[in-house]
C-alpha cells in the first residue's frame, strides 16, 4: 500500500478547489439522529461506493434505497432531510472535483479506537455500495488493486493511543481517501454503473 500510495499523489493537478457546495453534515449530527440505529461510517462508506462505482441515482432515489435497508424501523422527516444532505453534499463534492471531498469520520477529539473502527465500517461499506453501483461491469487493475487494500483496511484493529499510532491513523484515512477519489475519477466520473431498478423511483 505504501509504494501505491504515489498512484495517488498525481492526482491533486486533476482537482479543482471546490466552489460553493452545499452544507456539510457532521459524523456526530448524524450519529445523534441515527440514535444508534446504524453507524454514519456504513452510510457514508456506501454512498460514495454507490457514487463511484457508477450508479446514476437522485437524492430521492437514495433516501428510498435507505429507507428499504432500515426496513420496519423506517426514517423520520428530519432524517430524511439529514440524508438529503449528505447525498447533495457527497454528490456535489465528487461532481465538482474537490479535492477537498472528505470522509465521514469522528472528530480527532474522539479516541483513536472509535476513529479506527470507523474507518474500518467506512471501507468495507463502500466495498459493498462500490460492487452494487457497478453492476458486474469490469475495471482496471488499479481499481482492483485498490479494493483489495480497502478490504484489508477494513480489518484493521484499534492500536494503542501514542503519537506513532495517530499518524499512522492520518496515513491510512488519508490513503483511503484519495483512494475513493481515485476510483470515482475512474470508473463513477463516467457514469459507468446503471440506474437504480424501477421500484426504487
Amino acid at each position: 500500500m505504501t509504494q501505491r500510495r504515489s498512484l495517488f499523489t498525481d492526482m491533486t493537478t486533476h482537482f479543482s478547489e471546490p466552489g460553493e457546495l452545499p452544507a456539510s453534515v457532521s459524523y456526530d449530527e448524524l450519529a445523534n439522529q441515527l440514535a444508534g440505529r446504524i453507524h454514519p461510517c456504513e452510510i457514508h462508506g456506501y454512498l460514495c461506493g454507490l457514487l463511484s462505482g457508477g450508479q446514476i441515482l437522485n437524492e430521492r432515489q437514495w433516501l428510498n434505497q435507505f429507507e428499504e435497508q432500515m426496513g420496519d424501523d423506517g426514517i423520520d422527516d428530519a432524517t430524511r432531510q439529514l440524508l438529503g444532505q449528505l447525498f447533495a453534499r457527497t454528490q456535489s463534492e465528487l461532481e465538482s472535483g474537490s479535492f477537498a471531498a472528505a470522509l465521514l469520520l469522528p472528530d480527532d477529539e474522539d479516541a483513536l479506537d472509535i476513529r479506527t473502527e470507523a474507518l474500518g465500517i467506512w471501507c468495507q461499506s463502500f466495498i459493498s455500495g462500490f460492487g452494487q453501483g457497478l453492476q458486474g461491469a469490469l475495471v482496471s487493475e488499479m481499481a482492483e488493486e485498490v479494493l483489495r487494500d480497502l478490504a484489508e483496511i477494513a480489518l484493521i484493529e484499534p492500536a494503542d493511543e501514542g503519537e506513532e499510532s495517530e499518524r499512522l491513523f492520518i496515513e491510512v484515512s488519508e490513503f483511503v481517501r484519495l483512494a475513493w477519489l481515485n476510483v470515482y475519477a475512474e470508473v463513477g466520473a463516467g457514469g459507468q454503473g446503471s440506474a437504480p431498478p424501477s421500484g426504487t423511483h
